[in-house]
């Protein structure tokens, strides 16, 4: 007997609630190479990326030896680097310095996927920067706001530095490395085994990653995978750390290809024994088209995500560092911040939040230094001591109020001074009296070291650890 499936199709009511799930905050995107696209003409990168690797690695007398596909992919080009003996590490490199000196402007698809706000935290199986561009672009006027974490099997931080509804801002989480100059992402096949294989392993100790990939509440919404139909199934099966055939009351989303390019064992696995994971059958960069398309109409002003755990009024999650500065100082805040997330840290400064003003934000901004955030970062340097009347000081008499119950221990531990420049500090006399022995560190421009790194993570981890 010949068994003929036939896919769901995207109804109205599918795209009505799927947006409101969106708005709600309760979609988690997963996407990778299918809808990772560059220039005007919405070109896949992963072919140009395969193509630019190729000149660079091969010279004229390889190149007749063992020819390469018409379109070679990563692999090809990667495992005929390997197989002429070429070495292991310079694949890296040169994927590195290629994304870094000629890397092209995201495409529509992912312009248009950066668009839709109710996604905060996005979850990418590419390697490359340009969905932190593209979110860059779409939310920051070009800012580099986004906050980036990665996972590597190496790596000393390996998860999320909270749950999804603590984080604020845009977040995203390279699940299978973030380019660099040494090999801790998937570039081929072999990268991608230890990786899948490191996730299974290290799931249990990614607490907020892997509470977020099984709550129920969230929706997945994987886009553009582009792996093999048994690669795509052990990657959910890691995600959504339970056997995908079991009953659940949840249902994720699966765009990625049309019917026709998909395997057919893919296709009637997972429409007619997993019923919890219902696939589109259309080209991931079609189903994002009308996804945003829908989304601009339902909000041609702009949306602004509600809830999570932030502070109303202040876009600072419980337990988040706060930093204190003066303006002037903001370019070194900056590395600060940048340089403390890549230790996994989860850090909030206001940068123009106070432009805005108001008695509210000001007891907003009160309400988090004395209640809600883990740790007081106070940025010293001349501008800090120069200034007489300025609003960080009264953010650092509140984090002295906070700390008249604190034993001096907790308070030294509370309160971390970091001096930016050149001052002397035994010149330094504007700090509050209750932190005269708390002991100063200098992070010359922000340039963090790694030994602070870890000494305030492993603080922001206790704090965690014993907050109620």
């Amino acid at each position: 007997m010949q068994f003929e499936l036939r896919m769901p199709i995207a109804t109205e009511d599918f795209w009505e609630d799927l947006l409101d799930l969106i708005e709600g905050g309760n979609v988690l995107p997963i996407i990778g190479q299918g809808v990772t696209t560059i220039g005007p003409d919405d070109q896949p990168l992963a072919p140009w990326l395969a193509r630019r690797l190729a000149g660079r690695l091969a010279s004229p007398q390889q190149s007749g030896q063992l020819p390469l596909p018409e379109t070679p992919t990563l692999n090809d080009v990667i495992c005929r680097h390997l197989i002429l003996g070429g070495a292991r590490d310079v694949v890296y490199t040169r994927l590195f310095r290629i994304l870094r000196d000629e890397c092209p402007e995201p495409g529509p698809t992912l312009r248009g996927l950066a668009e839709i706000e109710g996604f905060r935290l996005w979850i990418t199986t590419a390697f490359d920067p340009l969905l932190v561009k593209a979110l860059n672009t779409a939310r920051h006027q070009g800012r580099a706001e986004t906050r980036v974490y990665a996972y590597s099997p190496e790596a000393e931080t390996k998860d999320l530095p909270a749950r999804k509804s603590a984080l604020s801002g845009t977040t995203v989480f390279h699940v299978l490395g973030k380019v660099s100059q040494v090999g801790d992402y998937v570039a081929w096949e072999e990268d991608m085994l230890e990786f899948i294989c490191g996730l299974n392993q290290h799931m249990p100790v990614m607490p907020n990653l892997a509470r977020d990939l099984a709550d129920e509440k969230l929706r997945i919404l994987v886009l553009g995978l582009s792996f093999s139909d048994w690669l795509v199934r052990f990657f959910l099966r890691v995600a959504r750390q339970s056997r995908l055939s079991l009953s659940n009351t949840r249902v994720d989303y699966l765009a990625d290809g049309p019917v026709e390019v998909l395997p057919p064992s893919l296709v009637l696995y997972f429409g007619s024994v997993v019923r919890s994971i219902q696939v589109v059958p259309c080209d991931p960069r079609h189903f994002v088209a009308e996804l945003s398309r829908r989304w601009r109409a339902r909000h041609p002003q702009g949306f602004v995500p509600s809830g999570g755990a932030s502070v109303p009024g202040v876009d600072i999650p419980k337990g988040a560092i706060f930093i204190s500065y003066a303006r002037e100082d903001e370019e070194a805040v900056r590395r600060l911040k940048a340089g403390l997330e890549s230790h996994g840290c989860l850090v909030w400064f206001d940068r123009d939040r106070l432009a805005e003003g108001g008695v509210n934000f000001h007891h907003s901004l009160e309400d988090a230094v004395k209640h809600h955030c883990s740790l007081f970062l106070s940025v010293i340097s001349r501008h800090t001591e120069s200034q007489l009347e300025a609003y960080f000081h009264r953010e650092r008499n509140w984090a002295a109020q906070r700390a008249e119950a604190y034993s001096d221990a907790d308070r030294h531990e509370f309160y971390l001074p970091v001096i930016v420049d050149d001052s002397n500090p035994g010149s330094i006399a504007r700090e509050p009296r209750a932190f005269a022995g708390a002991q100063r560190v200098r992070l010359l421009d922000g340039e963090v070291s790694t030994d602070f790194a870890r000494r305030v993570a492993e603080l922001q981890a206790k704090h965690r650890r014993t907050a109620p």
